[in-house]
């Protein structure tokens, strides 16, 4: 049996890059949940309700109405860029009120999954009442740390959403909240 092709690997001869990508992840999320705890602790950590309702409309037209706006107070020191993260769960529809009001009421541990990442300064939690989506608006310090928390982030948000919904961009500055009027 002469075959000179490459030899196949054995099952279980190493970790697959699926699999690595875990581990990574479940990493990422242990140890921004215990920075997260030790920022509450320390009062970094705030949730501005004045914003609750405003309307943002993205580059492509989409708008959303914030539902929460939550900072940390730490200086980071890097330049600031905007982040914004989208996604469509599953379950939910323009329709699914009560799954919507669940979904944005506990939604308030995920914070447990994002603010004790290195950079995070602000994020406007937003939903699109008409089609279901939800997104979140992020001014990030330093390009780099955001980038790594988007793909954290939607890989996180990946096994919960309908497929091929969930993504991110990163932009060049952060943002203000300059509410729109309702069309």
């Amino acid at each position: 049996m002469g075959g000179g092709g490459p030899i196949p690997e054995r099952a279980g001869s190493g970790p697959s890059p699926r699999s690595r990508r875990g581990r990574h992840v479940a990493g990422a999320m242990a140890l921004c949940m215990v920075r997260t705890v030790v920022l509450m602790g320390r009062g970094r950590l705030h949730l501005d309700r004045s914003g609750r309702g405003s309307v943002v409309e993205l580059e492509d037209g989409r708008r959303f109405v914030v539902f929460r706006d939550t900072s940390c107070d730490v200086e980071w020191g890097d330049e600031e860029v905007g982040l914004l993260v989208w996604f469509h769960l599953h379950g939910t529809s323009p329709t699914s009120h009560r799954r919507a009001w669940l979904f944005e009421r506990e939604s308030i541990l995920n914070t447990l999954l994002y603010a004790g990442f290195v950079g995070y300064r602000r994020k406007l939690w937003m939903v699109d009442r008409s089609t279901g989506d939800y997104a979140g608006l992020y001014r990030w310090c330093g390009r780099a740390a955001a980038e790594e928390y988007g793909r954290y982030i939607t890989t996180v948000l990946g096994p919960l959403s309908v497929r091929d919904s969930v993504g991110f961009t990163l932009y060049d500055q952060g943002f203000e909240l300059t509410p729109a009027s309702p069309r």
